[in-house]
């Protein structure tokens, strides 16, 4: 139901280091379905250790991917593979693509990607209301220690989302630098629902190689395996955002 992390745990995993391998012999990755984004595809991942346990999940842009996205907007549901089904808490992804990025003015209003890992099922997600419908449910917050400490919550809510926490110690948010990417939390209903890679279109579009720790809650309302890092990086021609060096949060 809970776990507290200790300052131990966290030197540990920046000791053993966060960097996957999902190449390296015994470790097997497998791969979903594609699906078409711009001129290329998109598909998720999940990376094994050799004695099964999950290290990575994450999301492969292929060339071409970032391409003739429609101004209109993108929204890709993208499923697990077989393999990884309930070996993680995550149960399927989503890509989410806004040319003209969203509130607030100045800050997030650039083309960019939202890219969702949910812990919460896909019809529960997509039964989640525009907010003046339930408001009570997107403002029954989680209790403390579910969303990593100092984070935000954003205003309102989106539909078959829910509630947006950021982190104000974000260059964009305190006023140190512009929206390249950041890590954002999301909460329905008194849960801890997504961890959110959100990324600048401009940012993908170079060669990025961002490999941070991944701003951790104390407590987990599931037991499983949780990402301790995030990284964004540029693996030949393809774009790999994932959740990294996964440990056991019971």
């Amino acid at each position: 139901m809970k776990h507290l992390l200790t300052l131990t745990l966290v030197a540990f995993v920046l000791l053993m280091g966060c960097e996957k391998n999902e190449e390296a012999p015994g470790n097997p990755t497998y791969k979903g379905t594609e699906q078409t984004l711009g001129n290329g595809k998109a598909y998720s991942w999940v990376t094994f250790a050799a004695d099964n346990k999950p290290l990575s999940i994450g999301i492969t842009l292929t060339k071409g991917a970032l391409d003739n996205i429609p101004h209109t907007g993108v929204a890709l549901v993208l499923a697990l593979p077989t393999q990884a089904v309930g070996k993680t808490p995550f149960s399927h992804i989503m890509i989410d693509y806004l040319h003209t990025g969203h509130e607030p003015p100045g800050t997030y209003d650039v083309a960019h990607f939202d890219m969702h890992f949910y812990i919460q099922s896909q019809a529960e997600r997509e039964a989640i209301p525009p907010y003046p419908m339930a408001p009570a449910k997107f403002d029954n917050l989680p209790p403390a220690g579910f969303i990593p400490n100092g984070y935000i919550r954003l205003p309102a809510g989106v539909p078959a989302m829910g509630v947006h926490w950021a982190d104000p110690k974000s260059p964009e948010l305190a006023g140190t630098g512009k929206f390249t990417e950041t890590l954002i939390y999301g909460s329905y209903d008194g849960k801890m629902t997504f961890i959110e890679p959100m990324i600048a279109h401009e940012f993908l579009k170079g060669s990025p190689n961002v490999n941070k720790l991944l701003p951790l809650p104390t407590k987990f309302e599931k037991a499983g395996y949780y990402p301790m890092n995030y990284s964004i990086k540029k693996v030949r021609d393809d774009i790999q955002v994932s959740l990294d060096a996964m440990m056991l949060m019971q």
